[in-house]
């Protein structure tokens, strides 16, 4: 044990190689994340700017496990690790609380780290487990907001940190080769069965209770436990999939949230809540950097049904009708042609028309309007699961909308599609070159 500097603490500082109990599987993940968080400024840099931490070039990361204060009012607490971050003028400090594999968070274990951060002057409390959360700011505790007041909590995935060592390796963002090797040895070390961690695989067991409702009739009040508990689990999985289409493109893929719902997340559910009690449905929005469009996904619960899809404005420099269609379908040569649905939006009253896109090419009529002055605005591209016992299973449901959003939709159409952008401006005579045939 060593003193750190500032606190009246000691602690063990962070090691690539730790020497801990066969058992203490949490205290050795921990050790050597932080360790490398330490010494990669890369990957600290993404972690802190995450949670709006700068990180310069005179910027120290220093961090410590198994550290220990003296007692406060006969409670003795060790938090699992504390993280120092200097940038030459300030200082700034987290405790951090971590859980592997299925172990949850205590909510009075992290009260008395929020009190105890107050108390010895530490910023925030950071927790790592296996829980998902949108942003580090939601996280998957409600604790007493008074002790927020001067202390922030914040949360990682062990998930959100595996991607973001992912991400740096796959754009070959850290240039030192010895930090380089140190990160692929970490990303192979997190993803071994050993390291403890779990992807978001299963709806809770709200799920069952909430379909078997429906199927008897019965209303779903958005207050309800078990309306509360599909929106809390489909909430992670909306971040599970960010994360997974962010390792399989390289590009950080975010949820789409509205300023209220990203710094109220208990809005969102709230909002959500009420969505799914009033219309059966379950809606998130995925952004891909670069891609044509938001991906919107939507889980209709009383059709079960999943539905996926991207809308495009059409081409604004195209007249016909026909040219418009052909746009798109030419984006959509190689796809399953008999699994994509395309729909193409009309003005005004006009309705809208829906096909596959073989039909469409099959028959170019189907999006084709007896007023010819008129053509389509936008259009929608979409693929459906449609399979109800795979959409009732806890696991089979999450397998299916992964395989849908990923594969089948970003595999298959997303990553065809280019958004319509208007061409660059035309050379023109330039009004001094105009020869009006006067003498000067």
């Amino acid at each position: 044990m060593e003193d750190i500097d500032g606190f009246d603490a000691k602690g063990e500082r962070a090691r690539l190689f730790p020497v801990l109990a066969d058992s203490s599987k949490e205290g050795r993940t921990l050790s050597i994340v932080l360790a490398t968080l330490a010494q990669v400024p890369e990957f600290a840099a993404s972690v802190l700017n995450a949670i709006n931490r700068r990180h310069g070039t005179r910027t120290k990361v220093e961090c410590f496990t198994e550290v220990t204060f003296a007692k406060r009012g006969g409670e003795k607490l060790r938090p699992d690790g504390l993280i120092v971050v200097s940038t030459g003028r300030t200082k700034w400090s987290a405790f951090v609380e971590a859980k592997i594999g299925n172990a949850a968070l205590r909510q009075d274990q992290i009260e008395a780290y929020l009190r105890l951060a107050k108390d010895v002057g530490v910023d925030a409390v950071i927790t790592m487990t296996n829980d998902f959360a949108p942003l580090p700011e939601h996280h998957p505790l409600d604790v007493d907001r008074r002790l927020l007041r001067k202390v922030s909590l914040l949360h990682f995935s062990w998930f959100s940190m595996l991607t973001t060592i992912n991400l740096l390796a796959l754009n070959d963002d850290v240039a030192d080769a010895d930090h380089a090797y140190l990160l692929r040895e970490l990303e192979r070390f997190l993803i071994h069965p050993s390291a403890g961690l779990r992807r978001f695989d299963s709806m809770g067991t709200e799920w069952t209770d909430v379909l078997d409702r429906l199927r008897a009739g019965t209303n779903l009040p958005k207050n309800s436990p078990e309306v509360l508990g599909v929106v809390a689990s489909w909430h992670s999985e909306l971040r599970d999939l960010c994360l997974l289409l962010a390792r399989k493109t390289g590009a950080s893929a975010d949820l789409k949230l509205s300023p209220k719902h990203r710094s109220d997340p208990r809005d969102r559910i709230q909002f959500d809540a009420d969505l799914l009690s009033r219309s059966k449905l379950l809606r998130g929005t995925i952004l891909v950097p670069d891609a044509a469009a938001a991906i919107e996904i939507e889980a209709d619960l009383s059709t079960r049904t999943i539905r996926t899809s991207m809308k495009l404005e059409a081409p604004k420099d195209k007249a016909q009708q026909k040219s418009r269609v052909n746009w798109l379908l030419r984006q959509l040569k190689d796809c399953e042609a008999d699994k994509v649905t395309v729909m193409a939006n009309w003005p005004g009253t006009a309705p809208q028309t829906t096909s596959t896109v073989a039909a469409a090419r099959d028959d170019d009529r189907i999006h084709a309007h007896s007023n010819r002055a008129i053509v389509p605005g936008s259009f929608v591209v979409m693929k459906l699961m449609t399979d109800g016992r795979r959409f009732a299973g806890r696991k089979t449901f999450i397998e299916s909308l992964e395989q849908l959003v990923v594969d089948d939709f970003y595999g298959d159409v997303a990553q065809r599609l280019t958004a319509w952008r208007a061409p660059p401006p035309k050379l023109r005579s330039a009004v001094e070159d105009t020869d009006d045939g006067e003498d000067t």
